[in-house]
C-alpha cells in the first residue's frame, strides 16, 4: 500500500478540487491549513476522524460558534477525504450543540475609509514597481464604492472595464451569477488612471490589478496589506480582526439604513442590491440588514403602516 498522503497535502488537493467549481472558500483555507498542521503534529498518517476534529476545534479558548465554525469547515474536507479513504469520519451536524452564527461584521465610517485610503499612500514601493500605493488605494476605493467580494476584484481583467460605458463586467462563478456594474464617474477615472500607469510598467499584464512583478495580487497579500492599513482602528463588530470583507457589508448595510428612512419602495431597492452584489439567493442580503436596529424598527414602521393602510378595520 502507497504511503498516505499527509493532512496538508489532501487540504491543498481539497482546495484545488473545490475552487475548480468556482468556489473561493477565502476563509475556510486558513482553518483547513491549521487542521492540517495540527493533525500532522497529532496523528501523522491517520485517517481524519471525529475527536481528531473536536481536538483541533476545541483548542484555545474559543466561543462554541467559533466550534461549530471550525467543524463546518472540517466537515466538507471530511467528505472529500472519505472518497479517498474509507476509513475517514465526517463530523455529523450540530454535533456540539452550537448552531452556526454569522459574526457581526465591523462597519467602517467615512472617516476611517478616509484613512485607510490615505495610508495608502504611505505604504512602500515594491523593489520592482513603484505602483504599490496606487494598486492598493485603487483596489481598496473600488471595494468601497461597489461592494465586490476580494476575489472577485482580483480576477478583474482589462477586457472586464468599459470606461467608455462606464461599467464592469464581474464573470460568474458558482455562488455567484455574472453581472455587469454601473460605476459613479470618479470611479471610472480612478480605475483609467490605474490602467494607465499599470500598463505603462506592466504592458504584457493578464489581470487587472498586478503585483510587483506584474502578476496578479495573491490574496494573502492583499489580506495582509489591509491589516497594516487599518491598525489602530477599534473594530466594532463581534470579531476582533477588521477584514476586507468588511467593507462590502458596510456599503450594503449603509445603503439598506438609508433607503429605509426614505418614502421609497423599500422591496425594489433590495431585489436590485441583491443583484448589484451578486447574491444568488435573496436571503444573502437580508444578512446586511440584521446587525442594523435602526434599519429593521424603520423597516417595521413602514410594513405597519403599509399594513393598516391596505387592511383597514
Amino acid at each position: 500500500m502507497p504511503p498516505k498522503d499527509s493532512m496538508k497535502v489532501l487540504v491543498r488537493r481539497y482546495l484545488t478540487h473545490r475552487r475548480g467549481f468556482g468556489y473561493g472558500l477565502i476563509s475556510q483555507r486558513f482553518d483547513l491549513a491549521a487542521f492540517a498542521r495540527f493533525a500532522d503534529r497529532i496523528a501523522p498518517g491517520k485517517s481524519l476522524t471525529v475527536s481528531l476534529a473536536l481536538r483541533w476545534a476545541r483548542r484555545g479558548a474559543v466561543e462554541p460558534v467559533t466550534v461549530a465554525n471550525r467543524l463546518s469547515a472540517v466537515r466538507g474536507f471530511a467528505r472529500f477525504c472519505a472518497v479517498l479513504d474509507p476509513r475517514t469520519q465526517v463530523p455529523p451536524k450540530r454535533l456540539t450543540h452550537s448552531p452556526v452564527r454569522r459574526r457581526a461584521p465591523h462597519i467602517f465610517t467615512d472617516a476611517q475609509v478616509t484613512l485607510i485610503l490615505r495610508r495608502t499612500q504611505g505604504l512602500l514601493p515594491w523593489r520592482t514597481s513603484s505602483l504599490r500605493p496606487l494598486t492598493y488605494r485603487t483596489l481598496i476605493g473600488l471595494l468601497v464604492c461597489t461592494g465586490f467580494r476580494l476575489g472577485e476584484a482580483l480576477r478583474l481583467r482589462d477586457e472586464h472595464f468599459d470606461a467608455v460605458a462606464g461599467t464592469l463586467r464581474v464573470p460568474a462563478v458558482k455562488c455567484s451569477p455574472g453581472r455587469v456594474v454601473p460605476l459613479h464617474p470618479s470611479t471610472v477615472r480612478a480605475l483609467k488612471r490605474y490602467q494607465n500607469r499599470r500598463k505603462a510598467q506592466f504592458p504584457t499584464a493578464t489581470r487587472f490589478f498586478v503585483g510587483p512583478l506584474g502578476h496578479p495580487v495573491q490574496t494573502c497579500s492583499a489580506d495582509r496589506t489591509f491589516r497594516h492599513l487599518v491598525r489602530g482602528i477599534r473594530p466594532n463588530g463581534a470579531r476582533q480582526n477588521i477584514r476586507l470583507y468588511d467593507l462590502r457589508h458596510t456599503l450594503a448595510t449603509k445603503l439598506i439604513a438609508r433607503w429605509s428612512r426614505q418614502s421609497v419602495p423599500l422591496a425594489h431597492r433590495l431585489v436590485m442590491l441583491s443583484r448589484y452584489l451578486g447574491h444568488k439567493y435573496f436571503h444573502h442580503t437580508y444578512w446586511y440588514v440584521q446587525h442594523q436596529r435602526a434599519t429593521l424598527q424603520a423597516a417595521a414602521v413602514r410594513f405597519e403602516r403599509y399594513h393598516m393602510e391596505t387592511n383597514p378595520r
